[in-house]
């Protein structure tokens, strides 16, 4: 499922030669947040980590697909309702015929994710 478009949308960016800051709005109406959770909606972890690889795939203008998640840590809930807009930040290498990516998503000073993965 693509996320981008639906579960957000990129507000701006700003991409240096390893780095890309995204600012993404998220779509407090779609679906996913209708069960995660009716009334209280929070972001899943799982679409964060998807919504990385499709930053990731916009940057490079084609589709990557997790080889290995390295290290992920939620540190606080991302309610849509209260956070309508995070910052999503893309540190990332080329290795041979890989990516290594770390990622932070925050809003602030309130960081709700480092996600550390590799993409093919």
């Amino acid at each position: 499922m693509i996320l981008k478009d639906n579960f957000f949308t990129i507000q701006s960016q700003n991409i240096l030669e390893n780095k890309a800051d995204f600012r993404v709005a998220l779509d407090v109406e779609n679906f996913i947040y209708k069960a995660h959770f009716p009334n209280r909606p929070i972001s899943p972890g799982v679409c964060l980590i998807q919504m990385v690889v499709e930053l990731f795939n916009t940057l490079q203008g084609k589709n990557f697909s997790i080889k290995t998640l390295k290290n992920v840590k939620f540190t606080a809930p991302i309610s849509p309702l209260e956070f309508p807009q995070i910052d999503v930040l893309l540190d990332f290498a080329r290795n041979d015929n890989y990516y290594q990516i770390k990622a932070i998503i925050k809003e602030k000073e309130t960081v709700f994710a480092k996600i550390s993965l590799i993409l093919l």
